[in-house]
């Protein structure tokens, strides 16, 4: 009877203690919330502290894909990083809410989403007042569906990443900024105090919008191909280098 007893008490201990991590990490079906609370209080991942910036490591699951959504803006009061992914294979939702920096003018500071790992995506949201709005440096990075506005640069990737269907403006440099071996597509870049778009080497830049930025609208490296692209009233030019596929439109006629 005391075996019995034991067994259930070691039974009950081990499901509250689930239950209790499974409370802590506020997963809802595999994703892990973020939000200006929970950042306050930290412990969203191991080893996070409380505030600014929120880090992600996954801990044993390092080399598991792992999924975060915010469910509410998060605001900054600071010159810190908001977000710094310390592991690979991470996505970051935004589902739609913003990260508001400090920054009203230049210099910014501060990054809203950063990481040096591969293999990292960042979607679904606005990334306002900060040095770099979305900047990571790691290979085969994607960047989708965002807004930076605002910032001093504002959506950077590295080597082999896809930067599809976002809105770069008002930033002070560059819209965006890739490295090699990249996938540009359908974004639109405008009222950038340098490039709409800059690339390295051997990208593909399709279906463009790029509209009165103070620098080119395209300013590629020489490997690079573009397509389809809009380009209107940027201040040093449409297209600086690169190579054309067709089907561009400089001012409202066929690029040269």
């Amino acid at each position: 009877m005391a075996y019995h007893r034991s067994a259930r008490t070691l039974a009950g201990g081990l499901l509250a203690l689930l239950f209790g991590l499974a409370g802590r990490a506020h997963a809802v079906d595999g994703v892990i919330e973020i939000n200006q609370a929970r950042a306050t209080k930290g412990g969203i991942t191991p080893g996070d502290m409380p505030g600014f910036p929120i880090t992600i490591s996954t801990g044993p699951l390092f080399a598991q894909p792992m999924s975060f959504k915010l469910t509410g803006p998060l605001f900054i009061s600071t010159t810190d990083d908001v977000i710094d992914i310390q592991s690979p294979f991470v996505t970051i939702d935004l589902n739609g809410f913003m990260i508001t920096g400090t920054c009203a003018m230049p210099p910014c500071m501060g990054t809203a989403i950063l990481s040096t790992q591969d293999s990292i995506t960042v979607m679904n949201g606005t990334v306002r007042g900060f040095a770099a709005g979305v900047d990571l440096s790691g290979s085969s990075a994607r960047i989708e569906n965002m807004h930076a506005f605002a910032n001093t640069l504002g959506l950077r990737a590295s080597n082999y990443c896809i930067v599809r269907n976002n809105v770069s403006s008002s930033n002070t440099e560059d819209g965006i900024r890739t490295g090699p071996g990249c996938t540009i597509v359908g974004n639109t870049t405008g009222g950038n105090g340098a490039d709409g778009i800059q690339s390295g080497s051997g990208c593909n830049v399709i279906e463009n919008t790029a509209r009165n930025n103070m620098g080119f609208g395209l300013k590629l490296a020489t490997t690079t191909g573009y397509s389809h692209n809009v380009l209107t009233n940027n201040m040093m030019g449409n297209v600086d280098s690169g190579v054309s596929g067709g089907g561009n439109l400089c001012d409202g006629a066929a690029c040269p």
